[in-house]
């Protein structure tokens, strides 16, 4: 199957999301287990629609994420001749009712309300009812001198033979007919653009494309779509249709969701926030829908390596559940996967957390701030083993303040100021014996019995002085983390702060 064609057919009525990027990928994923071509197609002709830019942003995305077209895209708005020229081919041909294929339809948007008003009070389904498509020539001449607007619609066949059946790549055996639901579908518009019905099955053909993978909801139109390669004597290309994205079960993903202002859908939030484009990849697939013999293989996984574990026989019919959780596993492993790669990319790393402690703490800009030596940046990464889907939350996120600035001993953070003063004192006694491990604690809580000390009393109040906070690191990290020169003048400071009881005053190292 080397001769394999799909295409991705974006409309750019906005920003590509997560289902657009997820039919570009299947699509992608698709082709290259088979060594195939992969082709872009923009879907322009709702002019009304068309959002400024966003085409150069669909193309910009999909370079990010490596899902690169072998071929220019093409773009339906410049070939509006073209699909005039296809379907004047279609006038004067007849269907085996002994009907026209197409015809001109002059209705008035007002008398299509009121039909469509009449079949919403008769529980009907919405049918065009073919009023135009007794017009005589003599009449549509007349019409046309007159200026009248008009569209051309499809001639739907009305018996049996309209049900079309295909077996989709996804969902198995499928048949449809059309005019079961609706009436002849408009295929030129009056402003005399396509509708996708009709463009999408000219250039369909015109590209060669073999294999449509496309979402579910355009799966009860693939019998129209039928219909007309079969109007074209043309042969059409295979279909598959992709489960429906949705935030939970029955509720679509949409970029009007409410939950977007906290999760929003749209790729290039995630890009310009620093995400890896193999991790926003990852993420799609484990969204559901399939495509893997065990999903968790493909966490950390690029794109490349994707494609040897695609197949599209394990795809799921389920409607495929977006669990944002899931994205920061895929984020996570590929940071780790760039941080171990190798020397240099290691250090890029770095140089990027050089320049983030430098756009939010620019007063550490000189040559003997510890916070922007190498030693120090690496030692933050190793430590945190990266527990962080990016670097921008060890400056957002205060559990991590403590590795740029001193904490403050807070008095809301002290149950009981004796106690805490007495194991300050006590650790700044022995400093050079404790490692600040569960073995100590409990040798400190054996020789101060008397004190009434816990093992949680004493490991909270180590993580406050040393951090300001009551999670992060195991303690005896941290300490390893820090020195004994540093650990030990923010114990001293934080004696000084109590002695001084004001619970803001910042301890200095």
């Amino acid at each position: 199957m080397s001769s394999v064609r799909v295409r991705f057919a974006p409309s750019p009525t906005g920003q590509l999301h997560f289902g657009g990027l997820r039919t570009a990928l299947y699509n992608y994923l698709y082709t290259k287990s088979f060594n195939g071509k992969f082709l872009l197609r923009i879907e322009d002709t709702d002019r009304e629609r068309t959002v400024p830019g966003a085409i150069e942003q669909i193309q910009s995305i999909l370079k990010w994420t490596r899902l690169k077209p072998d071929e220019p895209p093409v773009i339906q708005s410049e070939r509006v001749d073209i699909y005039r020229k296809y379907l004047n081919k279609l006038f004067g041909k007849l269907n085996h009712q002994n009907q026209p294929h197409v015809y001109r339809c002059f209705c008035t948007t007002d008398r299509l309300m009121l039909l469509r008003h009449d079949c919403k009070r008769r529980s009907q389904p919405y049918r065009y009812d073919g009023r135009c498509k007794q017009l005589t020539e003599k009449q549509q001449n007349e019409y046309l001198q007159q200026g009248l607007p008009h569209v051309i619609r499809f001639s739907l066949p009305t018996d049996k033979s309209g049900t079309q059946s295909y077996d989709d790549l996804v969902y198995g055996h499928h048949e449809h007919n059309p005019y079961a639901t609706e009436g002849d579908f408009i295929l030129l518009k009056s402003d005399g653009y396509p509708t996708y019905h009709l463009a999408n099955v000219i250039d369909d053909h015109l590209m060669d494309i073999t294999h449509v993978l496309r979402g579910h909801e355009w799966q009860t139109s693939t019998s129209k779509h039928l219909l007309l390669y079969k109007a074209f004597d043309w042969q059409s290309p295979i279909y598959g249709h992709l489960p429906l994205l949705e935030r939970e079960r029955g509720r679509k993903l949409s970029k009007r969701d409410k939950e977007n202002a906290i999760n929003p859908i749209e790729i290039d939030y995630y890009r310009q926030k620093g995400y890896y484009p193999n991790a926003i990849l990852n993420f799609i697939t484990l969204c559901g829908g399939g495509g893997f013999t065990d999903n968790d293989k493909v966490i950390g996984t690029n794109l490349d390596e994707m494609i040897s574990l695609f197949n599209i026989k394990l795809f799921s019919r389920h409607a495929a559940i977006v669990d944002f959780k899931k994205l920061s596993l895929c984020q996570r492993a590929h940071f780790k996967r760039e941080y171990d790669k190798s020397v240099e990319s290691r250090q890029q790393i770095i140089e990027e957390l050089r320049q983030k402690v430098l756009h939010y703490y620019p007063e550490k800009n000189s040559s003997t701030s510890i916070q922007l030596q190498n030693d120090y940046l690496e030692k933050c990464l190793n430590m945190l083993d990266i527990r962080i889907n990016l670097l921008d939350e060890l400056f957002t996120n205060n559990l991590y303040e403590y590795l740029w600035k001193e904490p403050e001993i807070k008095k809301d953070f002290i149950d009981n100021t004796e106690h805490f003063k007495f194991v300050i004192k006590q650790t700044l006694l022995k400093l050079n014996e404790i490692h600040f491990t569960h073995d100590d604690v409990k040798k400190f809580v054996e020789e101060y019995r008397p004190n009434k000390i816990t093992n949680k009393q004493i490991f909270r109040i180590w993580r406050l002085v040393l951090c300001g906070c009551l999670q992060g690191p195991p303690v005896h990290e941290i300490v390893t983390f820090f020195g004994s020169n540093i650990v030990q003048r923010r114990f001293e400071n934080a004696l000084r702060v109590l002695d001084q009881q004001n619970e803001n005053v910042q301890v200095k190292v």
